[in-house]
């Protein structure tokens, strides 16, 4: 894939970013709705089974863990962002918080309350500005700086081996307005039928955790992802939205691995086209 401009090639690895605290902008976990928590559990849940090798659990037991877990988490450690639980879990696993011996509630408890006590989160928490007076929308210069500063961070995320799906979509968006995403028609019909694949898979995973009256609806969007795949079966808008949402990460995990293998310097590129977005921003506003 192609920049678009020539560059000097330096290390991928950006300059070090004020504000990592800017993760607990989002909103905590005790003022979203229990499925969204759910969901992010219940996939947390699996993943870690499945990293770990272990084998799956009864129906009866994965549906008291998962909601026996939503449930603390929302009670327990309230301020939690919903993007930090698959952290938390994925960090306890790989011994960060001590020794563990099987994963059950207490156990993944243990692991969001020692990552809530980490130094890690508790530097997001000393690093977060006082922020008491109301604000007005942020202008472009904001906003490129803002959108500079997540795509540095996911460019980190991706360099650490960390999931980029939560700001995903609006680095994404970010770098379109740059006019870095120059993927072809026939480049994104290839990302949007793997993004369906993924999410068949993900569902798949979902579905051995669900519960039996969860399974219906689940396998029912299974069917309707495979159809599209086999068939080319039109979505409706929400399975078709979930499919773009996920294109776009992939879109992004490629631009950001071609970053990473010519050695671009991301931060000068995206300063190069600090122009084209703010008049991009300036057409919007009119």
């Amino acid at each position: 894939m192609k920049t678009g401009m020539e560059i000097s090639k330096t290390s991928a690895q950006p300059s070090a970013q004020p504000g990592g605290w800017k993760i607990l902008k989002q909103s905590p976990v005790k003022q979203l709705p229990k499925r969204d928590v759910f969901n992010t559990v219940l996939i947390s849940v699996a993943k870690a089974y499945a990293d770990l090798n272990m084998k799956d659990t009864s129906d009866t037991d994965r549906e008291y863990l998962v909601n026996e877990l939503t449930g603390n988490i929302i009670k327990r450690f309230p301020a939690i962002r919903l993007s930090e639980i698959p952290d938390a879990f994925a960090q306890g696993i790989r011994g960060k918080y001590g020794e563990f011996f099987g994963l059950n509630v207490v156990v993944f408890e243990r692991f969001v309350e020692q990552y809530l006590l980490s130094e890690q989160r508790t530097a997001l928490v000393k690093d977060q500005p006082d922020d008491e007076t109301p604000r007005c929308a942020p202008d472009a210069e904001t906003q490129f700086a803002t959108g500079k500063y997540n795509t540095l961070q996911a460019l980190e995320r991706k360099i650490n081996g960390k999931d980029i799906e939560v700001i995903a979509t609006s680095v994404y968006t970010f770098l379109d307005h740059l006019k870095l995403i120059n993927f072809t028609t026939a480049e994104k019909y290839d990302m949007l039928a793997d993004a369906v694949r993924e999410l068949i898979a993900d569902l798949k995973l979902k579905l051995m955790l669900a519960t039996a009256l969860e399974r219906p609806a689940i396998k029912k969007d299974r069917g309707a992802y495979k159809l599209a795949i086999t068939e080319h079966a039109p979505l409706d808008n929400r399975l078709a939205s979930l499919a773009k949402l996920r294109a776009k990460k992939l879109a992004l995990d490629a631009f950001l691995k071609n970053i990473m293998m010519e050695e671009i310097n991301l931060e000068t590129l995206i300063e190069s086209r600090k122009e084209i977005f703010l008049e991009a921003m300036s057409k919007r506003s009119l």
